[in-house]
Formats: structure tokens, sequence, C-alpha cells
């Protein structure tokens, strides 16, 4: 296929899956079960309460920031009518698909542009993501946050400027709205720390982290005023569980971008690594504890109601670890940023829906593995991955019609 004629049937199905999110809208679409039209539906009265005021205690609501809601108050301002706000912000939730295709662009510029196009498309595909945008949710304003923020952040790596400039003081800025949305992106500022010490003197690092005092400023206050903020967060330290579960979950999303071509060059390593793997999950797997009604990830939910027990969830846990390691060997930075990603997402309910598409943005926006750059450059790997999503989509939007996992655990 020409280059032409890929960028063509990108565009066909970027904007054929953005219809598709439109009729999903006006036909009630909540591929996630009932939870994200409920938690729409729960805090109107809170939206309605912002619009008098401010700063006011959500907790009868939400245990989440406020600002998404205040952003969908202003949307009431403009109309009273709920399907106006839905729709409009149904509209605002294509541009994470968009910037998501524009960091791909600004680094993976040699790549075929169709290829970025049909994998931002992608996204429009995933359960989550289509039920956040159809039922307006925290998920997609802080998703957007991020990318901007990623996007700033990479054109001033490129740049290699080494100072503070517009571009990463704009990637602060975003970065900062995306935690005050969705507080568990705070991870990126401790992942980008590490960067900062890498490319600035120690004036600009004090200025750098003077500006992050800066922006935490309001959330302390917040804190202070509202301590449910942190005391209702749902942090649990039981690692045993949680980190089973996000390797499971890393897996079933990074399984579409592998080959076995990936793993060709650590087969003198390649048996520390499975003991390594396996150690690590057999420990876990003796102290786990995790009731798969409250979430776990679509493994999790296959291991248990059709083969009877977690042992193919175990196995899937151990799959991602090994995994795991592979890109470990390859760089260093990404062993800190998955660390740092499972730890910060231990939580008492730990969903899959948390990590739709924020590990796609991970692999290949911030991680730096051959992996990824070797599925870009695959001319056809790229149709398999829409057909994946695509039968993880139709699962999902099955499993919540038909109520499968729901009739099975309770």
């Amino acid at each position: 296929m020409s280059q032409k004629n890929f960028f063509l049937l990108g565009l066909f199905i970027f904007f054929s899956l953005s219809i598709s999110l439109f009729v999903g809208l006006f036909l009630n679409e909540d591929a996630s079960g009932i939870g994200t039209s409920n938690d729409f539906k729960n805090t109107l009265p809170y939206v309605e309460a912002l619009k008098e005021s401010l700063i006011i205690d959500g907790s009868e609501w939400t245990r989440l920031l406020p600002l998404h809601f205040i952003f969908i108050s202003f949307l009431f301002n403009l109309s009273d009518s709920v399907l106006l706000v839905r729709l409009i912000f149904c509209s605002i939730s294509i541009l994470v698909p968009y910037f998501f295709y524009l960091n791909l662009k600004l680094r993976f510029n040699s790549i075929n542009e169709g290829k970025l196009l049909i994998l931002s498309s992608t996204i429009l595909l995933l359960p989550f993501f289509r039920s956040s945008a159809i039922w307006p949710n925290p998920h997609i304003l802080s998703l957007l946050f991020v990318l901007i923020s990623i996007y700033f952040f990479n054109k001033w790596e490129k740049n290699s400027l080494k100072k503070i400039d517009y571009t990463f003081l704009l990637h602060l800025v975003f970065l900062a709205l995306a935690v005050y949305t969705r507080r568990y992106y705070v991870f990126f500022f401790i992942y980008y720390f590490i960067y900062y010490l890498k490319f600035l003197n120690f004036k600009n690092m004090v200025y750098a982290f003077l500006l992050i005092s800066l922006f935490s400023i309001p959330g302390f206050l917040l804190i202070l005023k509202f301590p449910y903020y942190l005391t209702s967060s749902g942090y649990n330290f039981k690692y045993f569980n949680t980190f089973l579960i996000s390797s499971s979950i890393f897996l079933f999303f990074i399984l579409p971008f592998l080959k076995l071509s990936n793993f060709q060059n650590f087969k003198e390593s390649l048996l520390s690594k499975i003991i390594l793997a396996f150690l690590i999950t057999a420990l876990s797997a003796i102290f786990f504890d995790y009731n798969p009604k409250n979430g776990g990830g679509i493994l999790m939910k296959i291991s248990n109601i059709f083969l009877g027990g977690n042992l193919f969830f175990f196995f899937t846990s151990f799959a991602g670890f090994f995994i795991i390691s592979t890109l470990v060997k390859e760089n260093k930075y990404s062993l800190y940023l998955i660390i740092i990603v499972f730890i910060l997402f231990s939580n008492n309910y730990m969903y899959q829906k948390y990590f739709e598409p924020l590990w796609f943005i991970l692999f290949f926006l911030v991680i730096n593995s051959k992996i990824f750059l070797d599925f870009l450059k695959s001319n056809k790997q790229i149709f398999l991955v829409l057909g994946y999503f695509a039968l993880y989509y139709v699962s999902a939007l099955s499993n919540s019609l038909l109520k499968i996992s729901l009739n099975y655990f309770w």
C-alpha cells in the first residue's frame, strides 16, 4: 500500500470510529457495565452545586478532585441540556486520539503517518475511553492534559535546550492540570524529575522545583480544607495483590505489539528472566487474596469465569513480568517508570479501565524500546492491533449487555 493510501485509510478509520462514538452517545452506550453512566448521573448534584460556589465539600458525591466537575458545571452554565453537554464533551474527547497522533508524529517522524493515525484511532475502540466520552468522566480531561504535557516535554527534549523555556513551562502546567483531574497521574512528575536531573543544571533544577512547588499549593490547600481527598484515596500496601494485577493488565495491552523477533537478542539471559518472573509471581501468589468482583482486569475475569480459578491469571502475570524484564534490559528508565506505576496504582479496587489508554501512552511516548519501533515499521501488524482491540471492545460491550461477569460473581 502506498503512503498516500495508507494515510487515506487512516483518515477513514479515524472518522468512522469517531462517528461510532457519537452513535454510541445517542444509544447511551456504556461498555463499562453501568459504572461510568452511574458516576455521571450520581455526580450531577455536585456539578449543580459547583455552579453556585467552586469551593464546596464534594465528599457526598465523589472522592475525585474537582477540576473536571468544575469544567462540566461551566458547560451546564452554557446550556441546561444534559444531552448537549454530553455532546460537547464527546466532541472534546476526540482530541485525545488526535493529540496522541501529534505526539507520535513528533516522536516517530520517519514512520508512515497513516500507520500513526490508525494506531491513534485504536483509542476510540477502548471500552472505558468510549464510556468516559459518552458519559462525561474525569478520565478524558486528564488524558488530554497528559498528552499535551508530553507533547511539550518531547518538544523541549528534542530541542535539547537544557534550560527552562515556554515549552518546559507548558509541560509543567498541563501536567499539573492532569493531576488536579486524576491524582494518580502524579507519577509523571516523579518520573520526569529523573529527566530534569539529566538535562538541567543546578540553577534551572532549583527553578523547576520551585515551579512544581508553586503548582502543588492549590492541592495542599484543598487537602487541608477537605482531608477526604487524601484519606479516601483507597490506596493500600498489598503489593502482592496489585503487582500481579498490574502485570496481567500490562500483558493484555502489550501483547498485540509483540513478535518473536523482539526476544531474539536476549537468548543468553532467557533462563534468568524466566526464573526471576516465576519467583516474583509465585511469592506474590502465596499471599494473593484479591476478590475478582472488584475488577482485576479482563484476564482475571476470563481466568475465573471460564477456567474456574486464578491459575491462568497467575500465568498472565508471570508473562507480564517476563516481558517487563525485556524492556528493562533495553532501557533502565523503563524500570523506574514501571515500578512507579505499579506502586502508585496500588488500590483496593484495581480496574483495567484505569490503564486505558495509559499503557498506549507509556509504550509509544515515554518508554524508549525497540519493540514499539519495530511494530511501527511493520505494514501488517497495525491491522492485527486494530482487530485485537475491536474484539476487546465487542467483548466488553457484550459483557455489559449480557451481564456475564455480573451474573457470575453476584
